[in-house]
């Protein structure tokens, strides 16, 4: 039985529109952490970090995991936080949030070693039966 995770993000300063509840299935073991760190290939850093409430909010741990949209789809690795999305915080030391997004899917380059040890490679998809 896939386990599933509920995941809504409530429209906020950093996420104006919000997030619809969206049911993902878990394919994976889910990597949590107090930020997301990612090296992008021209060498640009970000730190995500997952972030509750709306308002002033606060933050809150990030979760990765790999998911599907659909049984035979492409699997991605995505990364969530609370129920006010991800936030992109100051890298020059302030901690103070600069830009949010509800969620984000990583590309397999962008996937930290520390997180693929957790998450491991990506599934295959399942086989289309002929109907």
């Amino acid at each position: 039985m896939t386990r599933i995770i509920a995941y809504e993000v409530l429209p906020g300063e950093f996420v104006p529109g919000g997030l619809p509840c969206l049911y993902l299935p878990v394919l994976s073991p889910v990597w949590e952490g107090e930020a997301l760190s990612l090296e992008y290939r021209d060498g640009e850093r970000e730190t995500l970090v997952g972030w509750r409430g709306t308002g002033p909010g606060e933050p809150c741990r990030v979760r990765v995991f790999r998911t599907r949209h659909e049984p035979a789809g492409p699997a991605v690795c995505l990364a969530i936080g609370g129920s006010g999305g991800l936030r992109v915080v100051d890298a020059g030391g302030t901690g103070a949030p600069v830009r949010g997004m509800p969620l984000l899917a990583l590309a397999e380059s962008l996937i930290p070693m520390e997180v693929r040890r957790v998450v491991g490679p990506p599934p295959t998809a399942e086989p289309l039966l002929p109907g």
